[in-house]
């Protein structure tokens, strides 16, 4: 799959193959391995959606259509897994992508979240199904389908795209790194970006003000990504990105035909609870599917800007 994608950019720069070929032999890889296509689909979030659309329409030179996609089409729930090196989550969104390829929206699920007794963020590590599994029981929503993205990735991919504009309520300095930032607007790119996305410690409300930072960083992303930085970040991290094996992206990248609107909010949880690894946060089933389900079904897909802690 990786060779194929290099030969469509090879063509888009050589002009010389018609993107409906190309395309075509995309659909005829057998192995669905990691793939820059959907660096945004997997980007700590959505800003999976722009890349996986901005890339078939890089490679396409010409006016004719895409592929057509046959059946009707439904929207779409997708895990985006932000993971360490060793499987352990950081970032844990699930989004839905409106069939119309219009809007997506995305609820934050903090990382410490108990499920029958154990954190969500050691599940993808032990077996992505394991985890796919505790959060459909969570937020009472089917997952379609997962892309996880290494968190060490999101340093070069800001530095790909020029820097992500975030905006803090006051500066701040991580106790265990010792990296500061000031307070007000700011452009990240680098190891500024990830300790940003990383950091927890010296936050007032710790993981749930971590998850703020993601969102935030998460539509300043989005807004970066256009069709000239996409096929550099292709390049760049599709070694990062991996999704689960039955996801025809291309079929899913191809609904996707202009600018989407993007909403986020993050789940509610109850109250922390002390454990012999540090502590975990209970949620209340029903009231979590509750939320869920009108998040994911309707709301703000304006995005929560302004500045977080």
């Amino acid at each position: 799959m990786n060779d194929l994608i290099r030969q469509a950019i090879a063509a888009e720069a050589e002009e010389r193959v018609d993107s409906r070929t190309v395309l075509a032999n995309l659909h005829k890889a057998k192995k669905r391995k990691p793939l820059g296509l959907i660096v945004g689909v997997a980007t700590l979030t959505v800003a999976a959606a722009a890349a996986a659309v901005v890339i078939p329409t890089t490679i396409k030179k010409t006016e004719t259509a895409p592929l057509a996609v046959s059946g009707p089409q439904d929207a779409q729930n997708v895990l985006l897994i932000g993971a360490d090196d060793v499987g352990l989550t950081d970032a844990l969104m699930l989004a839905r992508f409106r069939a119309d390829g219009s809007a997506v929206m995305v609820v934050s699920l903090p990382r410490d979240i108990l499920v029958d007794g154990e954190t969500i963020n050691r599940l993808f590590a032990q077996d992505p199904k394991k985890l796919t599994a505790a959060v459909e029981k969570t937020t009472g929503a089917k997952v379609d389908h997962y892309a996880a993205v290494k968190m060490s990735a999101f340093g070069q991919i800001s530095q790909l795209i020029g820097g992500v504009e975030v905006c803090l309520k006051a500066a701040t300095t991580d106790p265990v790194t010792h990296v500061s930032f000031p307070a007000g607007k700011q452009t990240l790119m680098g190891d500024q970006a990830l300790a940003f996305l990383r950091q927890r410690h010296g936050l007032p409300n710790g993981d749930l003000d971590r998850a703020k930072r993601q969102q935030l960083f998460l539509v300043g992303l989005a807004s970066q990504i256009t069709k000239d930085k996409a096929t550099a970040l292709a390049r760049g991290v599709s070694g990062s990105i991996t999704v689960d094996e039955g996801w025809d992206v291309l079929e899913f990248a191809q609904r996707f035909t202009g600018p989407m609107a993007i909403g986020v909010t993050t789940l509610p949880v109850g109250a922390s609870v002390p454990r012999e690894t540090g502590y975990g946060y209970e949620v209340d089933s029903a009231k979590s599917k509750e939320f869920v389900d009108k998040a994911l079904d309707g709301g703000d897909t304006s995005g929560e800007g302004g500045c977080v802690n």
